[in-house]
């Protein structure tokens, strides 16, 4: 079997176009083909544009959709469109052909009847689909094309969501499951999910239960649709979709399939009465109120607002199928949750609670567990399959045996005990083997109850995964550590600075552990660190908190010390003598963005929003922020070429004043944050590994400290022009009186201040600027709302 290096996609709708754009995104160039559009003109039949009319649509929509399937727009120029009647032959040319279209066996049956006539040998083919039998697509394939078959099923959408479900063929070779494992894996960034041949597969399976018993035990409960998804949301670490906001992207016309895949191929699954109905639902599907796709379904948004402005959103009642005005659920656990810091809380709350909210949800969650233990094997080997199975596919915290262990067993145990809900064989088992949990650590290694052989096994790990969690458990790899961050020794000579604060926000503390980390490094003790963490976030910016108070009570000395330290810092881990390597991830906003720019090398996940976003707390980068952005900018400028500055200064002025945000690793290099040089990794949970190797790599390859950048000053007409261009946007009401004045002082620190064009400036002349802009702006009004503002309600105030 050759490396994957070209994939042929069959099939442009939602899925078949979403998968070439993350094949895209990852570096791989796909063939997409379509059908050529029925009723063509006869002028049209020999166009190959207008025959590549549907796959052509399908590619440029991409562009437009939300949330982008992409990670820049440039990266589609890697997907090239055809159609069935006249490029099937070139998927001969493809090392991985994966069917995506419509959900029909006949129609399927047909495409894999052609995939045969042209496929190369050994060519590994698959089918995205979310419910039909392997098994039934396989009968009457070639042998050797059937050893190369298998289900690869993507959630939608495949750039976001990490779950991908593998479910092999009865003849699929094993080789063919293990080479597709590490692709999806190592290239295209998924978090695998080995499902059995059942309908369904694994998550879906598990939704369908849970979404049906919803259905019937609300109504039972007299609970509002409104009530169901306040319960069933982030106040337990799901996704702010919950329970109908999620049906209604779905569509009921579509979910109503998939719990029909249950109901007749499973006739021995014990709960198999809830997989029709209930009345109510298809009363809504007999009315045509299927979701989104038919303007409502459990909600239905109107044209008419609130007081505050907003579209006021109806929901549907269950008794009438009427839609009806909205109701604020009011519950004690939903408001206890609020206060509630770690999803361990939050689920204590909203599972142990006696109040009406929380009785629901734990009987919900215990019912889903029983369902989820009894599936075993049926649908997977282990919990571990089932919990990432809902983790990555539906963007769960947690997943349910998980959360049974943060809920406590015994406690769980008797909870269900008492509510009538026989624990599943696996519990059971634990149990009588006088264990209490699910999950446990030993010396470092993850492991997992195995129902099987009724004992604890290692979690399997790819040798690409670096868990720092588990690292840290030997307490001689903690060199050093405060309540904000810790010096960590990876082995091999590399030592990483792992943020733990609220938020990851710089503070203090974690600053000196970065300078802990570079005098180390300066004193040879170690060959290089990286910056990395697993936390959800990277780093949200500078603590706002610490600072509104030292603003509060003139501590202006404080202020400005904590600003020259934290320049200080990101100077000395640039010309630090060793490497130092960032690994960024999802958001990395302010100072988080600063710290990685004075580092030798970046290494960002795929998924990472970035960057310079100061000025809506009402102050400007002044961790090196604009410094940076101007010796990147000044770079595009060599000493041996006459080249204008001013279109590269402009571009670092616009990102800086409007606080553009890279939503993908590739966008915030798009945008000039980091460098062209440096790394984008699909896959977060390889980041660490891979940061130490490019630590090693550096090291190796006889790293030295990079020389003083050349920067000079554009003086007064370019700052001039940039104020006018802010005053422009003033006008047409895009900025107000503050931002001009914000915007005044991120032009005046890129252009050199009040010095001559032309004239030479240091790397500290720079951060004089800044620092002396940012405090300048503290001692204002407007910008003291702005970060009191950003803390009560994490939002940027326009004032």
């Amino acid at each position: 079997m050759a490396d994957i290096k070209r994939v042929a996609v069959l099939g442009s709708g939602v899925m078949g176009a979403a998968i070439a754009a993350h094949l895209a995104n990852c570096g791989i160039p796909s063939l997409m083909l379509d059908i050529v559009p029925p009723n063509l003109a006869d002028k049209d039949k020999d166009n190959k544009a207008k025959r590549n009319a549907i796959a052509e649509g399908a590619k440029q929509a991409l562009l437009k959709a939300k949330p982008s399937p992409v990670y820049t727009k440039g990266v589609i120029d890697m997907i090239e469109v055809g159609n069935f009647d006249d490029d099937m032959p070139r998927i001969a040319e493809c090392d991985w052909i994966i069917e995506v279209v419509k959900e029909d066996l006949k129609i399927k049956n047909i495409v894999f009847g052609n995939v045969a006539k042209y496929r190369t040998p050994g060519t590994i083919v698959s089918s995205n689909t979310s419910g039909i039998p392997i098994k039934s697509m396989a009968e009457g394939m070639p042998d050797e094309m059937c050893e190369h078959f298998l289900g690869t099923h993507f959630f939608n959408p495949p750039r976001y969501l990490k779950l991908l479900e593998i479910i092999p063929s009865p003849k699929t070779k094993p080789e063919v499951i293990e080479k597709m494992a590490a692709f999806l894996e190592n290239v295209l960034g998924k978090g695998i999910v080995y499902a059995k041949d059942t309908p369904n597969f694994v998550a879906n399976r598990l939704l369908t239960f849970a979404m049906q018993y919803t259905l019937y035990e609300m109504t039972k409960d007299g609970l509002s649709i409104e009530e169901v998804d306040a319960l069933t949301g982030p106040a337990i670490g799901h996704a702010s979709s919950a329970t109908f906001r999620t049906a209604d992207l779905v569509g009921m016309d579509t979910f109503k399939l998939v719990v029909g895949n249950v109901y007749n191929g499973c006739p021995d699954d014990e709960r198999r009465d809830l997989m029709q109905g209930p009345e109510w639902v298809d009363k809504m599907v007999e009315k045509g109120y299927l979701g989104l796709k038919s303007g409502s379904g459990f909600y239905k948004k109107t044209k008419e607002r609130n007081e505050k402005g907003k579209p006021i959103i109806l929901a549907i009642d269950p008794e009438t199928v009427e839609y009806r005005d909205p109701i604020k659920p009011r519950f004690e656990c939903t408001g206890n949750v609020r206060n509630a810091e770690t999803i361990e809380d939050k689920l204590k709350i909203m599972n142990l609670g006696d109040d009406k909210g929380a009785q629901f949800v734990f009987k919900q969650f215990a019912n889903l567990a029983q369902y989820a233990g009894n599936r075993i094997p049926e649908i997977a080997d282990d919990i571990v399959n089932i919990d990432n199975a809902v983790k990555w596919g539906f963007a769960w915290e947690v997943g349910i045996f998980e959360t049974w262990d943060i809920l406590g067993f015994d406690t769980v145990c008797e909870k269900m005990a008492a509510i009538g809900v026989e624990l599943p064989p696996i519990a059971k088992a634990i149990k009588d083997s006088g264990n209490n949990s699910f999950y446990k650590s030993e010396d470092g290694v993850d492991k997992y109850f195995d129902v099987a052989t009724k004992s604890y096994k290692p979690i399997e790990r790819n040798p690409r995964e670096v868990r720092l969690a588990n690292v840290m458990t030997d307490k001689t790899k903690v060199i050093k550590t405060n309540e904000s961050a810790s010096l960590v020794d990876l082995g091999d000579g590399i030592i990483c600075a792992a943020f733990h604060s609220k938020m990851n926000a710089i503070d203090p503390q974690n600053t000196q552990i970065l300078r802990d980390g570079v005098d180390l490094l300066n004193d040879g003790k170690y060959e290089g660190m990286i910056i990395a963490n697993q936390e959800p976030h990277f780093c949200a910016g500078a603590n706002l908190f610490l600072v509104l108070g030292e603003i509060m009570q003139d501590n202006w000395d404080n202020v400005e010390a904590a600003i020259a330290g934290l320049q200080d810092t990101c100077m000395a881990m640039k010309y630090c003598s060793r490497p130092i390597v960032a690994a960024p991830h999802h958001y990395t906003f302010g100072g988080g963005v600063e710290l990685c720019m004075h580092t030798a090398k970046v290494v960002a996940a795929g998924e990472t929003s970035a960057g310079l976003v100061e000025v809506g707390v009402g102050v400007l980068p002044a961790g090196g922020g604009c410094k940076e952005m101007l010796v990147r900018a000044l770079e595009y400028c060599p000493s041996t070429v006459e080249v204008d500055p001013f279109p590269y200064i402009r571009r670092a002025f616009e990102n800086i004043a409007t606080a553009k945000v890279g939503t993908s690793g590739a966008e915030v290099i798009e945008l000039g944050y980091w460098r062209d040089s440096d790394i984008v990794l699909p896959n977060y949970d390889h980041q660490v590994a891979k940061a130490k190797a490019v630590c090693q790599g550096l090291v190796t390859a006889g790293y030295t400290a990079p020389r003083p950048p050349r920067l000079w000053a554009l003086g007064a007409d370019a700052a001039a022009a940039f104020k006018s261009a802010v005053w422009g946007m003033q006008q047409a009401g895009w900025a107000s009186e503050h931002d001009a004045i914000i915007a005044a002082k991120v032009a005046n620190t890129l252009t050199g201040g009040d010095r001559i064009a032309g004239t030479p400036v240091t790397e500290q002349d720079i951060l004089d600027l800044e620092r002396e802009s940012f405090l300048s702006l503290c001692g204002m009004e407007k910008t003291q709302a702005r970060i009191q503002n950003m803390l009560t309600t994490g939002k940027p105030l326009r004032n």
